[in-house]
């Protein structure tokens, strides 16, 4: 089985989606009532509830298609947050001298502190569930960008030039999450039918994951 898959699951949700970053902090209480906190994820995961609600039968093997496909909890796909999936004109680095490669990111400024949330599957859901090449353009002080190749599994840019040092980079475009099922069961059940087709409902749980790993290979 292909540990990733570049593919969404081809049924809209109902209302009542649900989408919730997640941190996890470790806190030790002090004897003197302070405490002591330590992050231990450099980086959120998001987790998703979209349950589908009254769909036809034909629409319901979708999910059960991806759910199979992917042996529930074992295999990736692609993802969609309804709630952040634009990035515009966000900036997502200042460079070093001789700099090629970066990644893409959505900052958070919270009173002059910064936190960049790496983004990296840099795809737009098409109308049959194929996953299409999202529109992306990169500017460096806000200028178009010289020549450069992203990687759209993960999420980075990198330029043929190198960078003389203290450039802004900024990007714009709809970007995507790579996610696992949090399932291993699919219940669905059936509560109507319409014409010849049944009417389902059923419910999925969804957490992110790493991007897949940059495969290199070295000469013999």
């Amino acid at each position: 089985m292909e540990p990733f898959v570049r593919a969404y699951i081809r049924a809209c949700e109902a209302y009542g989606w649900e989408g919730v970053p997640e941190f996890k902090t470790e806190i030790v209480p002090m004897v003197n009532k302070a405490e002591k906190r330590h992050g231990q994820w450099s980086q959120p995961r998001l987790s998703f509830s979209a349950s589908f609600m009254n769909i036809p039968h034909s629409l319901y093997l979708y999910v059960r298609q991806m759910h199979a496909n992917r042996m529930g909890r074992l295999g990736a796909f692609l993802y969609r947050d309804r709630l952040d999936d634009t990035a515009t004109n966000e900036e997502f680095a200042i460079a070093e001298a001789g700099q090629t490669l970066f990644q893409l990111a959505k900052n958070s400024v919270v009173d002059g502190t910064d936190y960049w949330t790496n983004i990296h599957a840099l795809y737009t859901p098409g109308s049959d569930g194929e996953a299409l090449d999202s529109d992306i353009t990169i500017t460096v002080n806000g200028g178009a960008a010289g020549a450069h190749v992203l990687d759209r599994d993960r999420g980075t840019v990198e330029f043929d030039t190198p960078m003389s040092g203290g450039e802004v980079l900024a990007w714009s475009g709809a970007f995507s999450w790579w996610v696992r099922f949090d399932n291993d069961r699919l219940p669905a059940t059936i509560d109507n039918r319409s014409g010849n087709e049944y009417i389902v409902n059923t419910s999925v749980d969804l957490i992110t994951v790493n991007p897949p790993r940059l495969v290199t290979s070295s000469g013999s």
